[in-house]
């Protein structure tokens, strides 16, 4: 097990995707194609509320009806899972491993005591 802490091993603001809660889908899938992740977390004000992933995309993909044009103008909220699992940079490498486990997931945002994003664990990440 890494003696690093979730500090040393997380992707710091700007190096993977982040949207405000108003943009659309389409910039969230620039940003996440960009950075080459399955995820776009989502914020309002600084604070994480939701996660865009791969799997929300595919389930509107297949329950939606609407023309593709009109889902990218749309909200990527609307589409994203809100209140994501997250941990602090507190939290110990395998906290963040169990949490990966638990629900299934490649990424981990990181936030303060106040819910204010502060980065995210790729699962990579840890590999390294």
């Amino acid at each position: 097990m890494s003696t690093k802490s979730v500090r040393e091993v997380m992707r710091p603001l700007g190096t993977f995707p982040v949207v405000q809660r108003n943009s659309s889908l389409k910039l969230a899938l620039d940003l996440m194609t960009e950075h080459r992740l399955g995820l776009a977390c989502i914020c309002d004000g600084g604070q994480l509320v939701a996660v865009l992933t791969d799997g929300d995309l595919r389930r509107l993909l297949l329950t939606r009806q609407s023309p593709l044009p009109a889902l990218l103008v749309s909200d990527a909220i609307e589409f994203a899972t809100p209140r994501p699992s997250s941990c602090s940079q507190e939290s110990s490498i395998k906290e963040v491993i169990d949490l990966m486990h638990e629900k299934e997931v490649w990424d981990i945002p990181i936030v303060d005591s106040k819910n204010n994003l502060v980065g995210l664990v790729h699962l990579h990440d840890l590999s390294k």
